[in-house]
């Protein structure tokens, strides 16, 4: 069972991300990327303490892993995994 709810959130999430990719330009900068993440975990935030709305909250955790998806993507390329595989 949790299989299938982790590929929902990652469908999910390459979804969110996909949608970005299509309305905004790739992040220009490490900072910018760190901004844009920061702002969606704010926003994950203010649910969590406006109300605990767990539609809410998952949508904004959504966009907090799809602009880290796209924080990977635009800016780290194809990093090599370190030596332990991580």
């Amino acid at each position: 069972m949790r299989d299938g709810i982790m590929k929902k959130a990652h469908m999910d999430i390459g979804l969110e991300y996909l949608d970005a990719k299509d309305k905004f330009p790739p992040f220009n900068s490490f900072h910018e990327g760190y901004a844009v993440i920061r702002e969606e975990l704010d926003e994950l935030w203010d649910e969590i303490k406006g109300g605990q709305d767990k539609q809410r909250m998952r949508a904004e955790a959504m966009q907090v892993g799809a602009m880290a998806m796209r924080f990977m993507i635009d800016l780290c390329g194809e990093a090599e995994a370190a030596p332990d595989g991580n």
